[in-house]
This record gives C-alpha cells, sequence and structure tokens, in this order.
C-alpha cells in the first residue's frame, strides 16, 4: 500500500561548514554554498537566519490528505532574503536520513543511480525523482507540485538542480542558483508520495495514479485532422517524394543523406500493405525494391564472425554500406538487425499469402540475419547493442526492444523454437534487469549502449500486450500497464507557460538531444496507448492516445516537398538544440511519421488512399 512520507519540520541548527552527510537526520531545508559540500540546515519549520549580513525568512507548510486512498504529503516552502545573497542556494532535501542502498530515476539524466548530480533541471516530464531501494521495498515519487511555474528558464525556478549520492548526499532539490535577491518570494511546492508495494510493477502503479489523482491530471483535447486524412497526406506526399531513390529506398531526412537500411525494412512492409490495401503498383514496386536491396548489405561469408549481419546504413554520397550510424557510435548492431529480420520476414510471409510468390532469397537472407543475432545473446539473458568494429567484444546487455517485438513473430513465422528460447531469456532479462531496476537503455544506436531513454519503454508495453493477447495471463497486462505509468512519468504534463507550441504529453527525445518531441520511435507507442485505452477503467490511456496521435498531425508538413512528413520537434523549451523555444527542426519522412502511420495502417484506425484517378480526355 501507499504509505504517507513523513517529512519531519523539528530542524536543528548546525554551523555553516558541516557537510551533507553531518546533517541533522530532520533537515529539510538549508543553505548551500555552490562550489562546496557544505550546507547550513536551518532551525524548526519557520524563522529567520542570518548569514553574511543577510536575513532569510523562511516557512514550511505541510498539509497531509488522502486522495483515491492514496496519502501523500504536500509541503510548501517559502523563504525571501532582505538584501541580496551570492554564492548560496536553497537546499530542500527528502524526509530525514535515508541511510543506504538507494537508486535514483531521473529522466532523461539518469536511470537507477547511486549517484545524481544535476546542476541544471530541464527536459523532464513530470516534475519529480523516482527514488527507490535496490531490495524495492520501498519506493518514492519526490517532485514538485505541477501546477507551479517549475524549472522556467526565464524566471528564478530555472535555476534548479537535483543531487543525490547512495549513503552521502541525500536527496535534494537545490534552487536559486547561488543567487537569492530582495524583493521576491519564493514559493517551492513539494509534493511527495511513497510505496511500499515491495516489486516494480505495483509500487510504479501506486504512485503514478496517486499522482495523477492528487493533481487531477487530464490530458487537454486537441484535434488537428481524422487520421484518415493524416494517412492520406503522408501517402499522397510519398508518391512524389525526391527523398525516393529508385532501386534503393527513401533517405531518413532531410538532413542526413542515408537509407537507413532497418527502416527500410518497414517501409517495404508499409509500402506493401498499401499495395495490398489498394492494389496500386507504385507499391509493390518500391517495396520489393527496397528489400531486393537489403540483400546488398548482407555479409555472406561463411568464414567470417559476421556472416548474415547486415549494415545499418546505406550512405548516398559516398555509395558505400556502414553501422557508424552518423559517425557518433559505430559497430555492428544487433537490435537493428533483429528489426531488419522482422520485417523481411513479414514481407516476405505476405507476399507468399497474397501473392504465391515464394521470394526465397528474401526468407534466407532474414534467417541468416536473425541467426547472427541471435547467436550474440549475452550471459544475462539480454542481447548487446553492438558489437565493436575491431575486436568484435559485445556491449552490455540492453532492453533490445526491436528484439522484443521480432522474436515472438519470427518464432511464429519460422517455427524454429531457437528463437522462443531466446526470447524465454530476453523475457527474464526484461523483468530483472530492465523493469527491476526502473532503467530502459540502448535504444538510439547512434548513443552508447546505457544510455537511458524512452523509446524502449513502449516497445515493452507491447510486448506484454501481445503476450497477454495470446494467454489471457493477467500479469501480462498488468505489466503492460506499469511500464505505461512509467513511461508517462517521462510526459510533459502541460502546458509549459513560456511555450506557444504544444507541450502537454511531449517527452525528450533523449538526454544528449534534449527536444520536446511526440513522435514513436521503432516502437508502438501509438497502437500500444490505443489497446490500453480499450482496457477497462483505461480512459486515461485512450485519452493520452487521442493527444500523442493528434500531436503527431500536428508536427506533419503540409506542403512541399516533405508533404506529409513530420518535424522531429514540437518545441525546444530549453533552447538545448536550437535558438528558438517554438522550433520543430528537421523533417522524417521515413522515420517517426513512417512509425506512426504504419500504425494508423495496421490498427486500421485508418485505410490507405486510392491514387486520384488521371483525367479523361476529350
Amino acid at each position: 500500500m501507499i504509505t504517507t512520507c513523513i517529512v519531519r519540520l523539528m530542524l536543528a541548527t548546525l554551523a555553516l561548514g558541516a557537510s551533507a552527510s553531518e546533517a541533522s537526520p530532520d533537515g529539510l531545508i538549508g543553505l548551500h554554498k555552490t562550489g562546496t559540500d557544505e550546507v547550513r540546515w536551518l532551525p524548526g519549520g519557520s524563522g529567520k537566519a542570518e548569514l553574511d549580513g543577510v536575513t532569510l525568512s523562511f516557512e514550511t507548510d505541510t498539509v497531509a490528505s488522502s486522495v483515491d486512498t492514496a496519502p501523500v504529503n504536500s509541503v510548501t516552502l517559502r523563504w525571501s532574503v532582505d538584501k541580496a545573497l551570492t554564492g548560496y542556494e536553497v537546499c530542500v532535501r527528502y524526509g530525514a536520513d535515508i541511510g543506504s542502498g538507494w537508486r535514483c530515476t531521473v529522466y532523461p539524466f539518469a536511470g537507477n543511480a547511486s549517484e545524481v548530480k544535476i546542476g541544471r533541471l530541464m527536459s523532464v516530464g513530470v516534475p519529480a525523482v523516482l527514488l527507490f531501494r535496490e531490495d524495492l521495498s520501498r519506493a518514492v515519487l519526490f517532485g514538485m507540485d505541477p501546477a507551479f511555474d517549475y524549472l522556467n528558464p526565464t524566471t528564478w525556478t530555472g535555476a534548479t538542480g537535483f543531487f543525490f549520492q547512495d549513503g552521502i548526499t541525500p536527496p535534494q532539490y537545490r534552487l536559486c542558483g547561488g543567487g537569492l535577491q530582495p524583493g521576491v518570494q519564493y514559493t517551492l511546492p513539494l509534493q511527495i508520495f511513497t510505496s511500499d508495494a515491495g516489486n516494480s510493477v505495483d509500487a510504479i502503479t501506486q504512485l503514478v495514479r496517486a499522482w495523477i489523482a492528487q493533481n487531477q491530471y487530464k490530458v487537454e483535447p486537441m484535434f488537428v485532422r481524422t487520421p484518415d486524412e493524416a494517412l492520406a497526406l503522408y501517402v499522397n506526399g510519398r508518391r512524389g517524394a525526391n527523398s525516393w531513390h529508385p532501386g534503393m529506398g527513401y533517405q531518413i531526412q532531410d538532413l542526413w543523406a542515408a537509407v537507413y537500411l532497418p527502416v527500410s525494412a518497414m517501409s517495404a512492409w508499409f509500402e506493401y500493405l498499401l499495395y495490398c490495401e489498394t492494389g496500386e503498383p507504385l507499391w509493390r514496386q518500391r517495396a520489393f525494391e527496397a528489400t531486393d536491396f537489403l540483400l546488398k548489405a548482407q555479409n555472406n561469408d561463411a568464414s567470417s564472425p559476421l556472416n548474415g549481419y547486415m549494415h545499418t546504413a546505406y550512405l548516398l554520397d559516398k555509395k558505400e554500406f556502414n553501422s557508424d550510424d552518423r559517425g557518433s557510435n559505430p559497430g555492428y548492431k544487433v537490435d537493428m538487425d533483429f528489426m531488419i529480420a522482422h520485417y523481411m520476414f513479414k514481407i516476405w510471409a505476405k507476399v507468399k499469402e497474397h501473392e504465391k510468390i515464394d521470394r526465397k532469397d528474401w526468407h534466407d537472407a532474414a534467417v541468416r540475419c536473425a541467426d547472427w543475432a541471435v547467436a550474440q545473446q549475452n550471459s544475462d539473458g539480454g542481447f548487446p547493442q553492438m558489437l565493436d568494429y575491431g575486436t568484435l567484444a559485445k556491449s552490455i546487455s540492453v532492453v533490445s526492444g526491436r528484439a522484443l517485438s521480432a522474436l515472438p513473430d519470427i518464432a511464429v513465422i519460422t517455427g524454429d523454437d531457437k528463437y522462443t528460447r531466446a526470447l524465454d531469456r530476453l523475457e527474464q532479462f526484461l523483468r530483472t534487469n530492465v523493469e527491476g531496476k526502473f532503467w530502459f537503455s540502448g535504444q538510439h544506436p547512434d548513443l552508447y549502449p546505457g544510455d537511458f531513454e524512452s523509446d524502449s519503454v513502449w516497445n515493452a508495453v507491447g510486448y506484454w500486450l501481445d503476450k497477454y493477447c495470446h494467454t489471457q495471463d493477467t500479469e501480462c497486462l498488468k505489466r503492460a500497464e506499469a511500464d505505461a505509468y512509467f513511461a508517462f512519468l517521462m510526459l510533459c504534463p502541460k502546458q509549459l507557460s513560456w511555450i506557444k507550441n504544444p507541450t502537454q504529453t511531449c517527452h525528450t527525445e533523449q538526454m544528449h538531444f534534449q527536444q520536446y518531441s511526440n513522435y514513436t520511435y521503432h516502437n508502438k507507442k501509438l497502437a500500444c496507448l490505443y489497446r490500453l485505452g480499450q482496457q477497462p477503467g483505461n480512459q486515461l490511456f485512450g485519452d493520452l492516445f487521442n493527444r500523442a496521435m493528434q500531436c503527431g498531425f500536428w508536427t506533419q508538413v503540409t506542403e512541399g516537398e516533405f508533404t506529409g512528413a513530420q518535424y522531429e520537434r514540437m518545441s525546444d523549451p530549453w533552447k538545448n538544440v536550437s535558438k528558438e523555444f517554438d522550433s520543430k527542426g528537421s523533417r522524417y519522412m521515413n522515420e517517426l511519421s513512417l512509425d506512426a502511420n504504419l500504425q494508423l495502417l495496421e490498427t486500421g484506425l485508418a485505410h490507405a488512399p486510392r491514387a486520384a484517378a488521371a483525367p479523361k480526355s476529350e
């Protein structure tokens, strides 16, 4: 059950210069001397303190309540100074001395971390951090009231950091960035939820449901166009797109001259589905050309340890295959090969069913690719994100979300139980090393394997929903919902005050490219939200689906060369990647937009448009 976090406000005075580890176990609010470990914890819940000739006045209000059977402590802190105070920041920490054996997750900065040092919080979703004991006996959601104008870079709240070191530095927010100004009434409303459920699935479900109930969270309605209109815009844009390269495939985006082969395999599947629905020969031709081109990317040297591997990119300017992934993370990518094999198997099976044509060369190439990928499984049951170019050394295991999606289908299509055995081991890795540690990583092939990200979470949701569909095992549905609740923490909960573009339900793509996006990336995010929303009592997920879908439509290009493509972002609230808060970034014709529109087509939420009939001659 969720228990109230007891926040003690009988604070003890400490001499300036005491380190955080020496602080009173009852300390809640203090002054941190920037650039040092020195903290002065202030006495009492309200009062005044003198420092360097400056008087700091402060007060604390605590309200314990229960919403939807979930107790919550709301703590509001207020402080002001009579003169400017430089070199210090206000420090507010969670509870008493929590001891050791804790981990912290702060998206997009750190997952399952024993130490967190964030000088400036930004790009978060729900403005809270997740704290949990390693044995999961206790979990805490420690955050700011979302109604507060948190982390606004145009006000003092933009200078908010978070620090934690297991057993040394208690989890704490640090505010004002080393400078307090007179005439400002500083206010920080906090909310603290705790769970002693004892496992990750129940804990995250309890915490997020309590947060939603406490804040009366609602999804703001949004409408841009219907799914049929959006799919028609995209499909008609693809017909004449300059990004199509005959005999090869689509250029992935306007800023990278490459055919990205895992996406190209998905694109071929999408266009063959268009052909099956419309009968338009163009889509069959392109699907076949793109799939044939994949064969050229494969290593067919039977004596090589890379036999069966397919490179991930074809560089249009250099006319060569490689797996450099924009030059930032070169190596042989395991999860990406699962994605290639997955869609090659799907199109092979569909063509055989629809046309009675057996493209054995596609099938055999997919088998070799899948077998190479399966052979890379690590001893812990997970798959490495990649193998080193030179040594072939395997990286740490990551979520391998594309493998989670691919292996069940590959096992059914081939009838080979080696894929099922590999999946069983991967599922155990997912349960223990990913969900059990609230640490999803490795989805972005151009980033290092341990990079904490949001997109693989939706692959896990999709995996559990598919397994629930086949087995009716309610544990699978519980896990799907729990992972979706964890992903919810990564979504912006409201319209940010200083942004004009829509922000609710946006998420930060990754730590190393902090923009606000609302796309689906190599996963079935939209389909997952839609399917969850069909479950009794899950209207929230249905509302999130509609909002996320319409946000995707909002980013669609409606005219010109890239008609139908999607912009990569909806805004840049902290100007991390651009010079404008409301910028949209580059345009993707064959990723992001492809992912979204494929889901509309596969779920039957939209139907493929037929080509306009040629005008009759007079």
